[in-house]
């Protein structure tokens, strides 16, 4: 994106002249927005809003390229999404429909309908399924998106609320957060679910993964992050490692980048945070939202933060030069001068300022990294679930049925 590229008429730079990131603001919509999405390759970033339109923007000078009445009776919308081929925008409703719409019309192609409110909705990546969560009854839908038929419905997926679903890279699983304080993984060629995540002490509204399914993080209302590396597969073990506890309310979206290096999260304290991953550590915490911050969005070549709020705008952060901010360089400087070392447990390289010697009978005098100390820590301090608990079938995992209802749950905010 030029910075010097002219802005259309609704949209303007809100930083100082002397900002290290630069901020732009994008108006239009006349209620809270609840989702954003990138179409890069057109350019485009999408908007859904519970003034019950979607729009469609020029991501680089905010020019709105269309609007879509999107037939919910004023409901709330919690989710707008577009297929890759930019044909097909899809919407969910608390009026317990998902809808579907032509891009180049605007004409209403399809509904489905919910015995209960729908909660989220994803697209898949080859553009042939939809998948919707509900509330109430935790259902997980699966529609065709040629015929708008129902093709898969997947009942107490969660023991309650679904608060998100998204196809993995593959579009073979379906990752499912909810409001039961788990992250389940529904396996579409053995239809059942064939893991779950645990570690949180409220509810989960979201997940987010690389490019490559390695890394996969989680966001909640317990005001944390916490992290799974499938790779190294400890979490099985010793639970998941969590991210310093910086949000002070609760986190309501989060989006990795596709190296697994960064992480955006954006919460009910008006805050934006980006994520240093390799180092475990913040980078950047962005304020300018005057109310709560309902999802975001990194672009692939991590130079823009995307964020949308109850505040009814859009708000672009440029960081692509934030390595030039003085509290910025000073952590880099410590990290680059730092000596690099060997852990001696899981094999990784890392810096000696995060250096500490492991003294338990089994390690003795060991080098340990953040990761390895921080798994360590939170494994003998408070996580007791054993292997069986990620792995059982949900079937065998989940023995009762407690459900709750979205609209009776409320945030923990400040």
């Amino acid at each position: 994106m030029n910075l010097t590229e002219p802005l259309a008429p609704n949209a303007e730079w809100v930083h100082e002249s002397s900002a290290q990131v630069e901020i732009k603001l994008y108006h239009g919509h006349r209620g809270p927005i609840k989702s954003c999405q990138l179409i890069e390759n057109k350019n485009w970033l999408i908007t859904g809003s519970n003034d019950n339109t979607a729009r469609i923007w020029n991501f680089s000078s905010g020019k709105q390229i269309h609007e879509y009445k999107l037939n919910h009776d004023m409901a709330a919308i919690p989710a707008v999404r577009v297929n890759q081929e930019a044909t097909r925008l899809y919407s969910c409703s608390w009026d317990k429909t998902v809808r579907c719409f032509d891009i180049e019309t605007g004409k209403e192609i399809w509904k489905g309908i919910h015995e209960h409110i729908v909660t989220n909705c994803h697209i898949s990546h080859d553009g042939k399924s939809l998948c919707s969560g509900t509330d109430l009854d935790s259902v997980l839908t699966i529609w065709d998106t040629a015929s708008g038929l129902m093709s898969s419905r997947i009942p107490n997926v969660h023991e309650s609320t679904i608060t998100s679903c998204q196809f993995n890279t593959l579009d073979d699983r379906i990752i499912t957060t909810s409001t039961d304080k788990t992250t389940k993984f529904f396996d579409l060629v053995s239809h059942r679910s064939t893991m779950t995540l645990r570690g949180h002490e409220g509810v989960v509204s979201s997940c987010t993964f690389n490019k490559f399914e390695r890394l996969y993080a989680t966001c909640s209302w317990d005001k944390t992050v916490l992290l799974y590396d499938a790779t190294v597969g400890s979490f099985r073990r010793e639970g998941p490692l969590m991210l310093p506890k910086l949000h002070e309310g609760s986190i309501a979206a989060c989006h990795m980048s596709d190296d697994g290096k960064l992480l955006v999260t954006g919460g009910y304290d008006l805050r934006v945070v980006l994520w240093d991953l390799e180092n475990m550590t913040h980078k950047l915490g962005l304020r300018g939202h005057r109310d709560w911050i309902n999802d975001v969005c990194l672009t692939s070549d991590n130079k823009w933060i995307i964020s949308v709020s109850n505040d009814c705008d859009i708000r672009l952060w440029h960081v692509e030069n934030c390595d030039n901010i003085k509290q910025v360089i000073e952590q880099n400087k410590t990290l680059k001068n730092a000596k690099i070392v060997n852990c001696s447990k899981c094999g990784k390289n890392f810096s000696s300022n995060k250096l500490k010697r492991d003294n338990s009978n089994t390690l003795s005098s060991a080098l340990l990294c953040v990761f390895c100390r921080l798994e360590e820590k939170q494994h003998n301090a408070t996580y007791n679930h054993s292997l069986n608990d990620y792995d059982r079938p949900a079937a065998l995992n989940d023995q009762t049925s407690h459900k709750s209802n979205l609209t009776e749950i409320l945030p923990q905010h400040y």
